[in-house]
């Protein structure tokens, strides 16, 4: 009987433990975050990214993808970029974040030379992962726009 009972407290004990590690992890719709960050932004000229986009403007499988927003400036002037992605694992997720690092290492050497307005707005803004989230906001209002992404999980 006392086997029984300690094998019973175990079980529950791990039981507990599995699902205080699995409900750490926030979750976001990024599609919400991105409508929320969308009626603050002042530059009009922006375009929403598809599915089909993610592989030809950052080489990203959209297998590997679970959730992504992606809203970027369409005229080919401004540097403004934002992009939401959560990767389906961990292992899609460090491969996103290297895809993104390298988008903004692309973006970094032409706007250095080509954009240097739009190039000091680039340097205030990094590739930010949180768990399975990969985030790069490149805006003039970057710090507001961080600040609606980083509240969607709390």
């Amino acid at each position: 009987m006392a086997k029984k009972l300690l094998c019973l407290c175990m079980t529950l004990l791990v039981m507990l433990g599995v699902t205080a590690c699995s409900s750490s992890q926030k979750t976001a719709d990024l599609s919400k975050v991105m409508e929320d960050m969308k009626a603050i932004m002042e530059n009009k000229d922006m375009m929403d990214l598809d599915e089909s986009d993610l592989m030809s403007y950052y080489g990203i499988e959209a297998s590997q993808v679970k959730q992504f927003a992606v809203y970027i400036d369409s005229t080919g002037i401004k540097g403004d970029e934002i992009i939401l992605i959560e990767g389906i694992d961990a292992d899609a997720a460090k491969s996103i974040k290297e895809k993104i690092d390298a988008r903004y290492q692309e973006k970094e050497n032409t706007m250095k030379t080509y954009q240097p307005e739009e190039y000091a707005v680039l340097k205030k803004s990094k590739v930010e992962q949180n768990g399975n989230y990969i985030s790069l906001i490149v805006s003039p209002q970057g710090d507001d726009l961080k600040e609606i992404y980083n509240k969607a999980f709390q």
